[in-house]
């Protein structure tokens, strides 16, 4: 695709309210284009980035940690730039030790991630030994070195089983996300598996949420029903969460996924005419970009703070100088990948 036809494509994906900031921007857009063409940059799109941001990447190299991580595994660019949040552009250098992976931002942090450390992981090792450690993507290097295995919201149940099995334990560690943790055991539960998830919060004081998904509260899910006709279980409308959110909100919903997940169930169920996205609220932008013709509830402002620092004048500053790079400590790199790659090969 050339330039000129990947600017067309732009301004025919942007939802029709961002059609006067695509004109505002189109010469910004353009000199990021012209930088990606000229300097060979794989720039990967996370799905909660603006429409104008989300749309400089191609269509396959956009979407969830998960589909991102296996992009960043595959890439063959000199440069990446990860328009996302910090940890996520480490995990793309800890998979291309080789390359050169920029994000527009450093401070593009994320409240999962900042508030569990390496120290912590060694602290659950000790009280449970022998147990395996699964690590949700959100989290940085250091805790991913610590860890057995890392996943995403979109693999986390299957890595969990892998691992109990693995390790022929009925326990199994799962960190940092409390929320995720009570999800994940509600799914466990729910499926017949004779797991006990072990994550903070359970038996312990400490715990770490998403500030953005845990602002979505149970009551929020029924007032949205009763003010757009929203029935559970009406097959065309759809509430859908993430398993981020509180356990009580998950279960007001239709569905709960990851962001892939998300975009799945929209696209396999034909019949809807009407959803709500329980979730950052820029992806609502990119779904109904992407699926036109159903309407997309934007009632929610709930906007995280750390993907907002992404922006077009930060992307074309980080690819005019090559600044703004990612450093990952070569011993915690290596270890790192090795519960990357136990979740890649998994396959899920």
């Amino acid at each position: 695709m050339t330039i000129l036809e990947k600017m067309e494509d732009i301004e025919k994906s942007l939802p029709k309210d961002q059609s006067i900031d695509y004109l505002a921007n189109k010469e910004l857009i353009l000199n990021i284009l012209e930088l990606r063409e000229r300097k060979n940059v794989l720039i990967l799109g996370h799905n909660y980035m603006a429409p104008l941001v989300y749309q400089l990447s191609n269509e396959n190299q956009r979407g969830d940690s998960l589909a991102l991580s296996r992009y960043a595994a595959r890439a063959n660019n000199l440069i990446i730039l990860f328009d996302g949040v910090r940890f996520m552009a480490e995990t793309a250098k800890i998979l291309n030790p080789e390359k050169k992976v920029l994000i527009a931002d450093l401070a593009a942090g994320c409240s999962l991630a900042d508030n569990f450390s390496a120290k912590d992981v060694l602290d659950y090792k000790n009280r449970y030994p022998g147990v395996p450690i699964v690590t949700y993507i959100n989290s940085y290097a250091e805790v991913k070195a610590e860890s057995d295995y890392c996943c995403t919201s979109a693999n986390g149940l299957d890595v969990i089983l892998h691992a109990a099995k693995e390790y022929n334990k009925d326990k199994v560690i799962f960190i940092p996300d409390s929320l995720m943790g009570e999800n994940l055991q509600d799914d466990l539960d729910n499926n017949g598996h004779k797991i006990d998830l072990i994550y903070p919060g359970k038996y312990d004081e400490k715990f770490a949420r998403c500030e953005v998904h845990e602002m979505i509260k149970p009551e929020d899910i029924k007032n949205i029903r009763l003010q757009y006709n929203m029935q559970k279980g009406a097959k065309d409308t759809a509430v859908i969460v993430h398993p981020e959110c509180l356990k009580e909100t998950v279960e007001e919903a239709d569905f709960s996924g990851s962001t892939s997940a998300m975009t799945k169930y929209v696209r396999n169920h034909s019949e809807l005419k009407k959803v709500y996205l329980g979730t950052e609220c820029e992806m609502t932008s990119n779904m109904a970009a992407e699926f036109p013709g159903i309407e997309f509830i934007k009632t929610c402002n709930v906007f995280c703070q750390h993907m907002r620092r992404i922006n077009l004048e930060k992307i074309l500053y980080s690819l005019q100088n090559e600044v703004y790079e990612i450093h990952v400590d070569e011993d915690v790199r290596k270890k790192a990948r090795l519960s990357i790659d136990r979740m890649l090969e998994i396959g899920k």
